[in-house]
């Protein structure tokens, strides 16, 4: 009887000691994973790079708490990364994928978008030639293409939509002022193209000299009276005198429409139109295809708005009196 209560007691000490050790065992196990493999709440990461295209390098960040293993599928097919901050280059374009894992326990994924490689250009390749900084409308423009081995051209000189001239050494000139943009095409090579810029003038508004009127001093005449011939008689005998001349201030379309206005506002009375016309305050002029006078045209538009389409002015030569002109506008109500 004592040998079988020793010997129970002998094999729960053993089971005893056995359980310990395993629990032991087992709880260094679980602490040296849990030191190694810190869970997480959250993945949390960015990038960043100069611009997102084929050949450039991108940069990741993991902002994650209490991270202490990483790895990075950047959803390429390349290696995984176990940095914490990687760099990547991405060799095509396309859409992207990146899985960043933490700490064996928690996952988040990212789409990248890459663009295509930037294409690098040859500077030696764009075309080169010279203009001057401004010209005046109606003035002959030439330019030269300075390009080595050009074979083709194409020029465009900011007037037209199409091609101007194809030849390497052209001309131009330019119907209205402006700022003008001057481009120029070698080879049929589209991504080598120059353009400069050229500041078109307009004509300087002409103004006509007047000249001095002379006159002869005319000779003295014999007060005397021919008894012999009658009043009537006398007078016919009289050589008639050359009637002086109209001269009128030049006035250009774009300043006679700008006061044409300002008899529709009300700023300006017809009246100061006079000179224009060299004295003849009520010229007959066409008004939108229809015949009028001057007066009656400015009293129908005093006070309205319009908008003027297009001014012609009828001048006598050696003049510069407008004897009548020709306006289209629009107005609500008129005519």
């Amino acid at each position: 009887m004592n040998t079988k209560n020793i010997l129970t007691s002998h094999i729960d000490a053993s089971v005893l000691r056995l359980f310990i050790g395993v629990f032991a065992i087992a709880m260094t196990t679980l602490a040296f994973r849990y030191s190694n493999d810190a869970p997480c709440d959250e993945a949390v990461f960015d990038h960043l790079a100069n611009a997102y295209r084929a050949g450039e390098m991108v940069k990741f960040y993991d902002r994650t708490e209490d991270a202490q293993q990483w790895e990075w599928d950047f959803g390429d097919g390349s290696e995984p990364s176990t940095q914490k901050n990687p760099l990547h280059i991405y060799q095509s374009k396309g859409d992207y994928t990146i899985r960043l894992l933490i700490n064996n326990s928690c996952q988040k994924e990212v789409n990248l978008h890459i663009d295509e490689r930037l294409a690098l250009l040859d500077t030696t390749k764009f075309p080169k030639f010279k203009i001057p900084k401004t010209i005046m409308v109606g003035e002959q423009l030439d330019v030269v293409d300075e390009t080595e081995n050009a074979h083709s051209w194409e020029w465009r000189f900011g007037e037209t939509a199409s091609a101007n001239a194809t030849t390497r050494v052209a001309s131009y000139v330019y119907e209205a002022p402006g700022l003008k943009t001057i481009s120029l095409v070698v080879n049929n090579d589209l991504v080598y193209i120059s353009k400069q810029i050229i500041n078109v003038l307009p004509l300087p508004e002409e103004k006509e000299e007047v000249s001095k009127i002379g006159y002869k001093k005319r000779p003295k005449r014999d007060k005397r009276l021919d008894l012999n011939k009658g009043p009537a008689e006398q007078i016919a005998d009289r050589k008639p005198e050359e009637s002086k001349p109209n001269v009128a201030p030049f006035i250009s379309v774009t300043n006679f429409e700008n006061k044409i206005q300002m008899v529709a506002n009300g700023k300006l009375s017809p009246q100061a139109f006079s000179k224009f016309f060299c004295g003849d305050v009520n010229p007959l002029v066409v008004v939108n295809g229809r015949n009028n006078t001057f007066l009656v045209f400015c009293e129908k538009i005093k006070g309205k708005k319009i908008k003027i389409k297009s001014i012609d002015l009828i001048r006598n030569a050696g003049s510069n009196c407008i004897s009548t002109f020709t306006i289209e506008y629009k107005k609500s109500g008129l005519f």
